[in-house]
């Protein structure tokens, strides 16, 4: 009996540990090739690209976290207060530009699945398809594109608070 209140307590330190509520604004860094997420070019236009740019600390590098439910989260651009979409009906290879941000909207909704802290794979609500850059090498202004869970470092990404000087 000892061991088992051991384990449950064990387990129930890990998800407290390890699930967190996100709030405020951050930088979403892909893990593997160092990019962060960024609406193409700084542009507000609906229907602007996302994709991968060398960190810098910029507004249009700034998402803000808006809890939906729990570990899902709508994320409005800094600059832009635009959020980002999959293009056309969600399926692996399509990519995300920006469209205005509509409360509620499962296809601006996005799952942080914890790997460790502050350490996410996200997940667009409603599928099982992952954010991804197109690009795993990390070239500058490439797609950002769903796909389908692949287990490796491309889908993981680090979030840090970002307090943007322009």
């Amino acid at each position: 009996m000892k061991k088992v209140s051991l384990l449950i307590a064990f387990v129930s330190f890990w998800f407290v540990a390890f699930s967190q509520d996100i709030k405020g604004d951050y930088a979403i860094k892909n893990v593997q090739t160092g990019m962060l997420l960024r609406v193409k070019d700084a542009g507000s236009k609906n229907g602007t690209p996302l994709v991968a740019y060398y960190p810098e600390n910029w507004k249009c590098m700034t998402w803000n976290f808006k809890k939906t439910d729990e570990n899902t989260y709508q994320l409005q651009n800094l600059l832009t207060h635009k959020t980002f979409q999959p293009v056309a009906l969600a399926s692996a290879d399509v990519a995300f530009d920006e469209q205005p941000l509509i409360s509620g909207d499962t296809k601006q909704q996005y799952e942080f699945i914890t790997v460790k802290k502050d350490t996410y794979l996200i997940k667009l609500k409603g599928t099982d398809l992952y954010v991804t850059p197109a690009d795993n090498k990390g070239t500058v202004n490439s797609a950002i594109i769903l796909a389908a869970k692949r287990n490796t470092t491309e889908q993981l990404w680090n979030i840090y608070p970002q307090a943007p000087t322009m």
